[in-house]
């Protein structure tokens, strides 16, 4: 701009000189610029590149050697990728140390000891790569700081001298141009200050990215430690898990090294359930869109746990480049989720357990009351004919017991709350069973149109060891079943064969058969479990809960025994049970019969083999020879035959039922040929009333039922061959000389629960003194303490209760008060009222209803009669 405005000015000399100078300045500038450019070439191809090159290398190793301690203390430090970085800059340092060898101007002994210098680095350096790994930080330090920074300095020394040389050249080669190249020099100096100055304000941004990338990653460390979730990202690119969050270990129990690529690590300790759908799972991780999935893991001390993978991909350009896969312990979750669940359904159970327990004691209770009640209405029908009455009486008294028995069980609550179940192993006799069964399922079959029979087989015991009352609620359950499927017409049958038979111990089978409905294959897998029935159908025509078969096996299975079943729908089931029983000792079997019977000669007639074969096993163990047909016409001609030849039987053993010729034809038509001589026993299944008179009529003498025992077939033979007839029951004899005048006051305030324990009492020849109440009961007492001898007390009556009764007497001051025995006789059976009955000063219980037997055992222990 100046010059501009002082050229108009300026003579032509001042022109020319300007010119002149202008050319001076411009060929010395064009010199200066030339052999600037000379002198800067030479600067640069020699001191100056030689200086910079050295700059650069001691700015490499000084980089180098910065990194080399982290690097080296790095907890997953790995060798293939630090010594690919190491060898990455000694290749950059050789190639400068072979430019700065080339180029250098100074002695030569400068650039060999560089080149010398820097072979030693790399060889010591390669050396303490593999003892590093097995030193901690400490032994790290100290072994860098002791062999590795002395080889860092003496190539640094040497460096030292090249640039110190080449810089001593610039400064000679500055000196000598400096009047002819003051921007030159200026230009230098700019270049010398910029060139540094960029390169340490490059250095610079860099070391303080480097710092914020390390404090973030330092941030995220300490989050990562602290959560109960593990972090894990796998660059798709490469295929390789780029971060593995530090508390791998502490909640996976998987340490970080074991992850190579993918989730190997991780799969291995899947479930091998869960294997597949977590693979299916991760093979779509970059198409997961944040989806999540559920899998078992086992840790390495054996315990399984609920884990949730979660896979979040990151995705640039429309392409899924990695993945942040985040894994966590989901058990508690699972836990309290299944604790809910448990809760809920326990609920559901609850109210299933009682509608069970409802239906259950429903099917129990009414099996054993039908009897009852249809004894009853027998007895009453012929109430005239004693024994009928007593027959009907006595399984009333079989079915009273089992009831009676079963509402204990219902009552006894310890055993409903804690689902146990006790056995008895008490004598007892096969025969009266199996009457008992018959008394109860016969009349239900009559009334269905069912055939219903009960053939024995090979049985030779019948006074066996065990528990009869759940070998009763087995075949009841069984037989119930059989009447409730099988339709009108069918057969039912329950033969009860002996196995074998060992020292004191006997192995029988009951086999139920019936022609009923069936089940099907598939349905036979469930049959023993609660509430199971094969169809809908079924259940609403043939009105069940289900429970019975389930009970039946859990009775099974606890008495040692088992129980198979073979059935097809429309043909029919086949239940067999196998069961143990331990024999007495000696056994009431009859060992001798009389003279008058053993040399009987008998002819069996029923067209069932196995009926034919037992009957005359029997009558050989009782002494008696015999012999079997299998039809009427046989059973006549046999007869005829023998009443030719002089050699009649003595007695005829004829079933009713035969497909030929029924028991009474046959019977008519023996008495034709042979007349009344031989004594005719007609054998029916159950009830020979409805046959009875024609029977008479036709010439029978007598009436056995099926199933037929030794005992049963004994007795009728001794009575009708007119030889005696053996006690079929064992008579109590409840009068006792100490018993007969002993006073008891009965406190009852139910006017029927009082005539029945008078009239029991009575039987004892006790006199009886009554109150209605404990009041009443009190006031007698204490009007007149010697007058009794025992006090039975009921609990619930009105003004006042037994206990409190109780302890009015107890604290009376007479001196009876304390020593007269109280027994509680309550309908209050459980534990609870058992022990507050003691507890109000009573010396017994006895619940309601009252077994006579009982009763009696209890008033002579109190009266300590003998």
């Amino acid at each position: 701009m100046k010059t501009g405005k002082k050229r108009p000015a300026l003579s032509e000399i001042g022109i020319l000189v300007v010119c002149i100078l202008a050319v001076i300045v411009s060929g010395s500038s064009i010199f200066t610029t030339l052999h600037m450019q000379k002198m800067a070439s030479e600067i640069y191809e020699h001191p100056y590149s030689v200086s910079n090159e050295a700059r650069a290398t001691r700015s490499r190793l000084l980089d180098m050697r910065f990194f080399i301690m982290s690097m080296f203390s790095q907890d997953d430090l790995d060798m293939d990728d630090l010594q690919q970085t190491l060898q990455e800059r000694y290749t950059m340092q050789y190639d400068a140390i072979q430019v700065i060898t080339r180029q250098y101007l100074g002695p030569k002994e400068d650039s060999e000891n560089l080149l010398k210098a820097m072979q030693d680095l790399e060889t010591t350096q390669n050396e303490a790569l593999p003892i590093v790994i097995t030193l901690d930080n400490a032994a790290i330090s100290e072994y860098v700081e002791k062999i590795l920074y002395p080889k860092y300095d003496a190539v640094n020394d040497a460096l030292t001298a090249v640039i110190a040389f080449a810089d001593q050249k610039v400064q000679s080669l500055e000196k000598n141009s400096r009047i002819m190249a003051v921007k030159a020099t200026v230009s230098s100096v700019l270049l010398t200050v910029f060139l540094p100055s960029y390169f340490l304000i490059a250095f610079w941004r860099e070391k303080k990215n480097v710092r914020e990338i390390h404090y973030r990653e330092h941030l995220f460390n300490i989050l990562s430690a602290n959560v109960d979730e593990v972090f894990l990202i796998h660059n798709l690119n490469n295929d390789s898990l780029e971060y593995i969050s530090t508390n791998c270990e502490r909640v996976l129990g998987i340490k970080e090294d074991a992850f190579t690529k993918e989730l190997d690590a991780l799969r291995e300790r899947v479930l091998e359930e869960d294997k597949v759908s977590f693979d299916e799972f991760v093979h779509l991780k970059e198409h997961a869109d944040g989806r999540s999935i559920d899998f078992r893991m086992q840790f390495p001390n054996g315990e399984i746990h609920w884990m949730r993978l979660q896979i979040f991909p990151e995705t640039v350009h429309g392409k899924t480049i990695r993945c942040i896969v985040t894994v966590f312990d989901r058990s508690e979750d699972m836990r309290i989720r299944q604790t809910l669940n448990d809760a809920l359904v326990n609920a559901q159970n609850a109210n299933a357990a009682k509608q069970n327990f409802l239906s259950r004691m429903s099917h129990e209770i009414r099996t054993p009351m039908n009897a009852i009640i249809g004894m009853t209405t027998i007895a009453a029908t012929y109430i005239t004919d004693r024994s009928r009455v007593e027959s009907c009486l006595e399984k009333i008294g079989y079915a009273s017991k089992h009831l009676m028995t079963l509402i204990n069980d219902i009552l006894d609550m310890s055993k409903i709350d804690e689902g146990k179940m006790t056995l008895t192993k008490e004598p007892f006799n096969l025969e009266s069973v199996v009457e008992s069964i018959t008394s109860i399922i016969y009349p239900q079959a009559v009334e269905k149109h069912l055939n219903f029979s009960n053939p024995l087989a090979d049985l030779s015991d019948t006074d066996l060891i065990g528990d009869s009352l759940r070998l009763n609620q087995i075949l009841i359950n069984l037989l119930s079943n059989s009447l409730k499927f099988t339709p009108e017409g069918g057969t039912i049958t329950l033969e009860i064969r002996q196995l074998q038979k060992k020292k004191g111990r006997v192995r029988l089978r009951f086999t139920v058969r019936d022609t009923g409905i069936g089940m099907n294959r598939e349905f036979l897998d469930r049959l023993f479990l609660p509430f199971e029935q094969e169809n809908v159908s079924a259940g609403q025509t043939y009105k069940g809960t289900g429970l019975g078969m389930s009970i039946t096996k859990n009775l099974i299975t606890l008495m040692g025994g088992t129980i198979a079943v073979e059935s097809e729908p429309g043909k029919g089931s086949t239940f067999r049970v196998e069961l143990d029983f331990d024999t007495p000792a000696e056994t009431n079997r009859v060992s001798h019969s009389p003279q008058a019977i053993q040399s009987l000669h008998v002819l069996i007639a029923d067209d069932d083999q196995d009926s034919c074969l037992h009957t005359s096993l029997t009558l050989k163990n009782l002494g008696i020879s015999s012999c079997w047909v299998l039809s009427g016409t046989e059973c006549v001609d046999k007869v005829i035959a023998a009443h030719k030849i002089g050699d009649d039987y003595d007695v005829c053993l004829i079933d009713w039922r035969m497909p030929d010729m029924d028991g009474i034809e046959v019977t008519r038509r023996v008495r034709e040929y042979v007349g009344p001589e031989t004594t005719i026993i007609i054998i029916t299944a159950y009830d020979w009333s409805s046959i009875e008179k024609s029977a008479r009529e036709a010439g029978a003498n007598a009436f056995l039922s099926k199933p037929i025992f030794s005992s049963t077939l004994y007795n009728t033979l001794l009575s009708v061959t007119g030889a005696g007839k053996a006690p079929c029951h064992k008579k109590h004899d409840f009068k006792n000389p100490e018993t007969e005048g002993r006073r008891v006051l009965l406190a009852e305030d139910n006017e029927l629960n009082r005539e029945i324990a008078v009239e029991l009492l009575n039987i004892m020849k006790l006199d009886v003194t009554c109150a209605c109440n404990g009041q009443e009961a009190v006031d007698n007492f204490l009007s007149a303490p010697d007058a009794f001898d025992i006090i039975l007390m009921d609990v619930q009556m009105p003004v006042l209760n037994g206990y409190q009764a109780t302890e009015i007497i107890r604290k009376s001051g007479h001196p009876m008060a304390k020593t007269i025995p109280i027994i509680a006789m309550t309908a209050n059976a459980f534990h609870e009222d058992v022990v507050k009955s003691y507890e109000a000063g009573m010396n017994g219980h006895l619940a309601k209803p009252v077994d006579f037997d009982q009763l009696y055992q209890t008033i002579k222990e109190k009266l300590l009669i003998k």
